[in-house]
């Protein structure tokens, strides 16, 4: 059989191993319960329907044009921006939690991930900077 769609096919064998890793390891452990087993399943389920799915002709056209609609491209560049905003706000409002806790409670360790955090923040800053400073000069 061939392979049309290589990314589907690569996460799909990806996912069979998860849960082949996860059925010999709950295994080995001995702790084999119905979470186990529904997640193991899951993953077997999709796993092996991503590569069916990438091993059918017509499926993986439907999967291209689907990708290359324009409004499915404007939802996920619109998803992506909105999600990078709030991973922006959430870190910004750890990171000044994290560094009042740190200086309340005197532990240092509050504050090291708060300045982790400020650091993660910062290069977020800097990522959008850039990216704005790339696509202003493309257009």
């Amino acid at each position: 059989m061939k392979i049309y769609n290589k990314k589907v096919f690569a996460s799909g064998i990806f996912m069979a191993a998860l849960g082949l890793l996860n059925l010999i390891t709950s295994i080995m452990r001995k702790d084999l319960d119905i979470n186990s087993i529904i997640l193991i399943a899951a993953l077997f389920v999709l796993g092996f329907g991503s590569i069916m799915r990438s091993m059918s002709q017509r499926m993986t056209k439907e999967d291209k044009l689907e990708e290359l609609d324009e409004r499915n491209r404007l939802i996920t560049l619109k998803s992506k921006s909105k999600s990078f905003q709030l991973t922006q706000m959430i870190s910004f409002i750890l990171m000044l939690v994290l560094l009042v806790m740190g200086k309340v409670f005197d532990y240092e360790g509050f504050i090291a991930m708060g300045v982790g955090l400020a650091f993660a923040f910062t290069i977020s800053m800097f990522a959008e900077i850039f990216t704005y400073m790339y696509y202003e000069s493309k257009n």
